[in-house]
């Protein structure tokens, strides 16, 4: 028999599920950086796990909300690089 204390805790729903409050994050960095990697990261989650959220965000609240922030982050992006810096 295995020693109970020997077995990693479980770990709480919020940790590794996307919830709508942690959507509404990803989102929200997705829009500041334009990059899902690190929006993904940013809010505790994997690239891939973002790609696998993607397709329930779509008919629901948020539809239309990963398009929207990835170009406002690219967007942003492109505007960062294009800023002269002063001498």
């Amino acid at each position: 028999m295995t020693d109970p204390a020997a077995q990693p805790a479980p770990r709480p729903n919020a940790d590794y599920r996307w919830t709508a409050a942690k959507a509404l994050a990803f989102l929200d960095a997705l829009a500041k950086s334009g990059s899902i990697a690190a929006a993904a990261r940013a809010v505790g989650m994997s690239r891939q796990s973002a790609y696998r959220l993607r397709p329930r965000l779509e008919g629901g609240p948020l539809a239309g909300g990963w398009e929207l922030a990835l170009r406002a982050g690219k967007l942003r992006r492109r505007r960062a690089r294009l800023q002269v810096t002063p001498k």
